[in-house]
């Protein structure tokens, strides 16, 4: 008698257990629901597009614009649906500022269910950043990822063809000569200017780097990227040092810069190079990682926007 009785109580149990989580289940579903982008809202939208970028929005980046907002909708109300709002420090606080703000007495408690009840959490920016945060972490972090295999690596070490080049690197040294110190005639007629002066002084041989004008930056550079020359030469001169054309170890010129003409001695050159494969293999794995998370995510975005419908009122 005891058996079937404690039977029957176990059988209550486990229908009051399925029921809860029935109703629980459907009072979500009847909450997952978004509202309609107002034309208000979409002007709102398009006026911020056209202050950041300087032109009007078109049509189809438009509806992407209303596409991303719907989407932080969904994911706002889905955070609030799960409670995540209840334990993370930085939400309680920020409803507690809220609170404040609004001139709302009592305890913590108090104030964050008043501030709830009156829907400003969805409305308040910080709040709406920091809820996504939270289910963006919690979605990485449902799943353990198997390491990546060495297939995995070796696909997005051809996909990412700029990791780990080594750019080309130049060493050399210069006589520099200014343009600004061209000996005009009687007349203003320049007769010597810094191009045929850089000229003559290959033509004479260089016999130290002191022959010409002073150059700030020195007279001797040594394994600069094409960036790095470009940075302080200019794009002229970088063209000229790094296309292949000078010499190495005799002196060249005269090169065009932003400041003058310059005589140049490429000391050395290495070519541009890639790192290999087990080399990067630990960016590799963060470069996976990454994108693990972002398919993830992705995934898990486009599920919601199934679960959720739009609900549209008069459009203002």
């Amino acid at each position: 008698m005891k058996r079937f009785v404690s039977s029957r109580l176990l059988h209550f149990f486990s229908i009051g257990l399925v029921i809860y989580f029935l109703i629980n289940a459907y009072s979500r579903q009847q909450q997952r629901y978004v509202l309609c982008l107002t034309d208000s809202k979409l002007n709102v939208l398009a006026e911020d597009w056209a202050k950041n970028t300087g032109r009007a929005v078109r049509p189809d980046e438009l509806a992407h614009l209303a596409d991303a907002a719907l989407d932080e909708q969904i994911l706002v109300k889905e955070a609030m649906l799960q409670g995540l709002h209840k334990s993370d420090p930085v939400i309680l606080q920020r409803l507690l500022r809220d609170a404040d703000f609004l001139g709302v007495e009592g305890n913590a408690k108090d104030k964050i269910e008043a501030v709830l009840s009156l829907d400003i959490a969805a409305s308040d920016e910080v709040v709406r950043r920091r809820l996504i945060q939270v289910l963006q972490y919690n979605v990485w972090s449902s799943e353990k990822d198997n390491p990546p295999t060495d297939a995995d690596l070796k696909t997005i070490y051809s996909q990412h063809k700029e990791l780990g080049v080594i750019p080309r690197r130049i060493s050399f040294e210069h006589v520099y000569f200014n343009t600004q110190d061209n000996k005009p005639s009687a007349g203003d007629v320049i007769v010597d200017d810094a191009n045929a002066r850089a000229a003559r002084r290959v033509q004479l041989g260089v016999e130290s780097v002191d022959q010409g004008d002073v150059f700030l930056s020195g007279n001797e550079f040594f394994n600069m990227t094409p960036l790095a020359i470009t940075s302080i030469f200019g794009e002229e001169f970088s063209q000229s040092l790094s296309d292949g054309d000078l010499p190495l170890g005799k002196w060249s010129g005269p090169l065009e810069s932003q400041f003058g003409s310059h005589a140049v001695r490429i000391l050395s050159r290495e070519d541009a190079y890639r790192l290999s494969f087990l080399s990067l293999r630990s960016e590799l794995e963060d470069i996976w990682q990454e994108e693990t998370k972002a398919k993830r995510w992705e995934q898990y975005v486009q599920q919601l926007r199934g679960r959720y419908r739009e609900v549209c009122h008069a459009n203002k």
